[in-house]
Order: structure tokens, then C-alpha cells, then sequence
């Protein structure tokens, strides 16, 4: 997708290097209990697929209608767009972003899940869920007066390289922040074809920065919602051979 010239407020704007302003990179914590909330529920990211030729990420967004973020913040918009009742818990003026694993041996020590990929819980699109698993369900269930479906938009797509596949051999990359690589301001509903150079086999992260979308508390952040993805080079060329979404819990 290429930038447009357009001044309106959702369009597509790119800028490269280090982002400095630390809500960019605000998925980090400590380290996750078994007390503790699962990450929230969310629809940002519809896809992210490799281009024909391999050499660029191409990065779908949920529409405008269908996308959304649960939340336990109590956000005014308009009643119509919700699914549950009101948050009532005020105090979560700032959510819990998923923790940043300590330092282990041994892949998945990263809160990815004992058995990798092949093995971990599967958000309902089909993405590996960090910090998921059967516990969601109950938590919901339990919490179901608390939480509230808002609707978003994107503020910023970022797109970063966390490294290659030899450097994260022995442990995936946790969750902590990242210096985006390349970002986008205000991306529209269209697909984005990043102009990332010369794509490597290794993990990447996409990340989107969303936003209350509607009402009084219209631009309202709630924070970074993101996928991990993992490129290898096969025999016939590169694949995303794994797909994590990474979000703060709720």
C-alpha cells in the first residue's frame, strides 16, 4: 500500500527508525501468575501474509465494523457498539500488559507455552495465544459484568524484527518492548504492503496502538495489541511457519 497525500486523520503515513514515545512499546510487565487475568480479547489484525515474491509483509486490518477490543476500562461510546455491561472497575485506569518472562533455558520458557507451538491454545482465528490457554473461558465467564466490547481504530501500525531464527533457537522472544522498524500513522481499512528491505528468515512483530474509535472518549489509548510471526526458508521459499497474538491482559 502506498502512503496517500491526504491530510484526513486516517491516512497512511510511514516513518522509519526508532520510535522513542514509550506507548509505542508498551507491552511489558512481570512475570504472569496464575491469579492473574488472561490477555484481553480483541479483532485488529484480520491477516499478515508473505507477498508472492517474499520480500514484503502484507498486513490486513479488520474493518472499522468488526473491529474491537474487551476491556475492563470504563469508556463512554455509544451503548449500541458494546457487547456486555459498562466496566464498573474504574480504577484499571492502565492495562496489564502480558509479563515479560524471566530469563530461561528451553523454547516456550517465554510464556508461549510448554510445548510450542504445535501445542499451545488457539485464539478463534487460529493464531497461538501467549499466555493463553482453558483458563480464559472460566475467567470470563466469572467476569462477564466487568467487561465490556469497545470499538477502535488503529492510531499506529508498527512492523519490528526481533532477530533470527539461529538467536531465539533455545528461547522465543517474550513480550517486551521493541524499537519499531518502520511505522505507520492512521492506516486505513486497506491492506499495507510494508516496504520492510531485503525480509530475513527470523521472528517479527506486528503491533497496532489502538484507540476508542467512537463517543466522548474518542481517542482514548488502550494500548498496543500485536502478532508474532516467525519466517523460515524452506525449499520452497520463505513461509510464516508460526502465528502468536500478543496482548496485554485485560
Amino acid at each position: 500500500m502506498i502512503p496517500s497525500q491526504s491530510i484526513d486523520r486516517r491516512t497512511l503515513l510511514r516513518t522509519s527508525g526508532f520510535v522513542a514515545t514509550g506507548g509505542l512499546t508498551a507491552i511489558a510487565g512481570c512475570i504472569g501468575g496464575n491469579n492473574e487475568p488472561p490477555p484481553r480479547k480483541s479483532n485488529v489484525i484480520d491477516n499478515v501474509e508473505l507477498a508472492a515474491d517474499g520480500t514484503t509483509l502484507r498486513i490486513d486490518p479488520y474493518a472499522e465494523s468488526n473491529r474491537w477490543v474487551m476491556s475492563r476500562r470504563d469508556l463512554a461510546v455509544d451503548a449500541s457498539t458494546q457487547s456486555g455491561t459498562q466496566a464498573s472497575l474504574s480504577v484499571l485506569s492502565k492495562l496489564s500488559p502480558v509479563g515479560t518472562a524471566r530469563a530461561a533455558k528451553g523454547r516456550g520458557a517465554t510464556g508461549r507455552g510448554s510445548g510450542g507451538y504445535s501445542s499451545a491454545p488457539r485464539t478463534d482465528n487460529g493464531r497461538a495465544h501467549f499466555w493463553g490457554g482453558s483458563y480464559t473461558h472460566g475467567w470470563y465467564d466469572d467476569h462477564d459484568d466487568e467487561v465490556s466490547q469497545y470499538p477502535v481504530d488503529i492510531a499506529t501500525l508498527g512492523i519490528a524484527y526481533l532477530g533470527s531464527n539461529a538467536r531465539f533457537e533455545e528461547q522465543d522472544p517474550g513480550p517486551g518492548p521493541v524499537a519499531w522498524d518502520q511505522t505507520y500513522d492512521s492506516p486505513t481499512n486497506e491492506e499495507i504492503e510494508t516496504s520492510v528491505e531485503d525480509l530475513q528468515p527470523g521472528w517479527y512483530r506486528i503491533g497496532a496502538n489502538i484507540v476508542v474509535a467512537e463517543g466522548p472518549d474518542e481517542g482514548t489509548d488502550l494500548g498496543w495489541e500485536c502478532i508474532d510471526l516467525r519466517v523460515e526458508q524452506t525449499v520452497d521459499g520463505k513461509e510464516i511457519t508460526e502465528r502468536w497474538k500478543v496482548s496485554p491482559r485485560i
